[in-house]
């Protein structure tokens, strides 16, 4: 019981842990200590009780489970003779232990080649590129929630005049948005949507964040002195967005490597900048 306490201790994990639990302990375990990925002198000894560790843990279970197997089988089959169940015993613990041997081989070898293909990943220029993307993903995150929710500044004011911002598309004149100048001479820019709502003469009211200076909603009073609220939203932190500019933050809680991984760091290193600076303008 005490091989199996410290089987357990060398892989950071509680006794009586479950076979996914174990396995999923010895990959962050052994890409933490594998030599091609950890230079520490301490590094291979280390490696080599993890890999010990799990065998050790995974053959127990394994045993366990077979003799649990056995049992439920016993109890539904006639009883044969002494010499056939010491035949039928030897052969099938010899074809199970064969067959544990060989997934814990094929265990090794794909960490192995996991390990060999992630240390030629961090030697890259892809790398420090992709955690500089994912930085920067959790910058933008934080700063997106703090901009919708916590910090903003109320103006109000006359509309004088309204004034259309035009893109030529393909040859064609298309209005983005309108360009709103109050009666003491302070301008701000809202969504075309938003802007074919207000006209000349009427009294708005709005909430324009700090970071962003984008306006959530706006509240307008018209010349026949009807109230009505408008979203005008340009830069909505909508859940969609937020998640959009989250992938890259999974680098922080995937096991590496891993599909996931590579997949978020594909995206840090293109998709971030993309959004971020079509954020920005946009």
């Amino acid at each position: 019981m005490e091989r199996f306490a410290t089987a357990y201790h060398v892989l950071g994990l509680e006794v009586g842990a479950t076979k996914h639990e174990i396995k999923k302990a010895y990959r962050k375990m052994a890409f933490k200590y594998h030599p091609d990925l950890n230079s520490s002198p301490s590094a291979s000894s280390k490696f080599r009780n993890v890999q010990k560790a799990y065998e050790v843990l995974t053959t127990a279970q394994q045993t366990y489970a077979d003799a649990k197997l056995k049992q439920q089988k016993a109890k539904r089959s006639a009883s044969p003779t002494s010499r056939d169940r010491d035949r039928s015993r030897i052969s099938r613990e010899e074809a199970i232990k064969a067959a544990r041997e060989k997934a814990q081989r094929i265990d090794r070898l794909q960490i192995q080649k996991e390990a060999r293909q992630f240390a030629q990943f961090k030697k890259s220029i892809y790398y420090p590129w992709t955690l500089a993307m994912t930085y920067v993903s959790l910058a933008m995150f934080v700063l997106i929630i703090f901009d919708a929710f916590l910090i903003t500044e109320t103006q109000n004011g006359y509309v004088i005049d309204k004034q259309p911002n035009r893109t030529e598309i393909l040859g064609k004149s298309l209005i983005t948005s309108f360009d709103l100048t109050f009666r003491d001479g302070n301008t701000i820019s809202i969504g075309r949507w938003a802007g074919e709502s207000v006209s000349e003469g009427t009294y708005i009211s709005f909430a324009r964040s700090l970071i962003f200076h984008d306006i959530p909603t706006m509240h307008v009073v018209g010349r026949d002195f009807k109230e009505f609220q408008i979203k005008t939203f340009t830069k909505p932190p909508y859940l969609f967005f937020l998640i959009f500019i989250g992938v890259p933050l999974l680098l922080f809680y995937v096991d590496r490597p891993s599909a996931v991984f590579y997949s978020a760091g594909a995206f840090a290193r293109y998709g971030v900048v993309v959004f971020i600076v079509s954020y920005i303008i946009f």
